[in-house]
C-alpha cells in the first residue's frame, strides 16, 4: 500500500469509510492495549492504543480524514491518513475488518520506518504508531499437554497419545521404532 499521489486519489482515499469485525470476537480492554480473541481462526491480537482507537471507530460511516483527526486528538500524532492507512493495514491482516481497505492508487505496504521517515518523525515517537501483535492461540486440549515436537521426539513412551502443540499441530505424538513424532490422527 504505497501513498496516495495524486489529489484525486487522496480525495477517493479520504472517503473510505472501513467497517471494524465485531462478531466471533471475544475483546477485552486494558488501560493502555485491547486484546481481541479470534474464535474462527483461534488467534489472539493485542493492539496498542493507536490500533484499538482505529479499530473501535471503524463503524462503517467514519471516513480515514475522519479516523486521522481522531487519531490526532486522542494521541497527538500527526492528522495524517498514512498512519490510519498503515492501522487499517495491520488490523485487515489479523482480520479484524469486515473488509479488507486498500488506499486508492495505492500498492506496496506502509512499514513503521516509512511512516517515521514521511511523517519526519523521530524513532522515539515510533511507540506511539498504530501496532497489532498476533498470535496462534493453541487448542484447549493442545494448551493442556504442553507436549513439543521434540519432546515427543526424545520420550515418546511418556508423551505417546499426547495432543502436539508446535510441530504439526492437531496431531499426537506416536512412536514409531524408538523415536517419537507428531503424526497420526487429529487431536
Amino acid at each position: 500500500m504505497g501513498m496516495v499521489r495524486s489529489a484525486a486519489g487522496r480525495e477517493d482515499a479520504r472517503r473510505v469509510q472501513p467497517r471494524a469485525r465485531r462478531n466471533g470476537l471475544v475483546v477485552q480492554k486494558l488501560p493502555e492495549e485491547t486484546l481481541v480473541y479470534d474464535l474462527e481462526r483461534h488467534r489472539a491480537h493485542c493492539l496498542n492504543r493507536a490500533a484499538t482507537l482505529v479499530w473501535e471507530s471503524c463503524d462503517g460511516r467514519r471516513s480515514v480524514a475522519d479516523l486521522a483527526k481522531a487519531l490526532q486528538e486522542q494521541t497527538g500524532l500527526p492528522a495524517e491518513d498514512v498512519v490510519v492507512w498503515m492501522a487499517l493495514e495491520r488490523l485487515a491482516k489479523a482480520h479484524l475488518l469486515e473488509e479488507r481497505m486498500r488506499p486508492p492508487g495505492g500498492t506496496g505496504r506502509y512499514t513503521r520506518r516509512e511512516v517515521l521517515r514521511r511523517l519526519g518523525l523521530t524513532a522515539g515517537l515510533g511507540i506511539l504508531l498504530p501496532a497489532v501483535q498476533s498470535i496462534v492461540a493453541p487448542e484447549v486440549v493442545q494448551a493442556a499437554s504442553g507436549v513439543t515436537a521434540a519432546a515427543c521426539f526424545s520420550n515418546p513412551n511418556a508423551n505417546a497419545g499426547k495432543c502436539c502443540i508446535d510441530s504439526n499441530p492437531r496431531r499426537i505424538c506416536r512412536k514409531v521404532f524408538r523415536w517419537g513424532f507428531c503424526i497420526g490422527a487429529a487431536c
